[in-house]
């Protein structure tokens, strides 16, 4: 099984309208999508999601060619799935630490 590294990031936050004068006022990045709980900003190295939701650390991104394959694998390494969606999942490492997978 063979995870690749993305330049995807993803951060929780208590309030998007707090943050976004952080992110973009002081950072000084620009919106490249925005939703009711989701703004996403290209930094130039990597795609920062910035989701109002419940605080957890950083979330790091891998891309997998199959999706049910990496999980199966994972999950026979010690490691919880703690949400899912069509092609993405996020996973807790045995050490607690959370993971986001894609299959393109």
């Amino acid at each position: 099984m063979k995870f690749t590294g993305n330049r995807d990031i993803a951060v929780t936050v208590e309030s998007l309208k707090k943050s976004h004068v952080f992110y973009e006022n002081v950072l000084g990045f620009t919106p490249k999508k925005t939703e009711e709980k989701l703004v996403v900003y290209d930094t130039g190295s990597i795609t920062l999601y910035v989701q109002e939701l419940k605080r957890h650390p950083p979330v790091p991104s891998f891309i997998v060619e199959n999706l049910a394959q990496a999980r199966a694998h994972l999950e026979a390494n010690g490691c919880e799935v703690t949400k899912e969606g069509d092609r993405s999942l996020y996973f807790r490492d045995p050490d607690g630490n959370i993971w986001d997978i894609i299959e393109p």
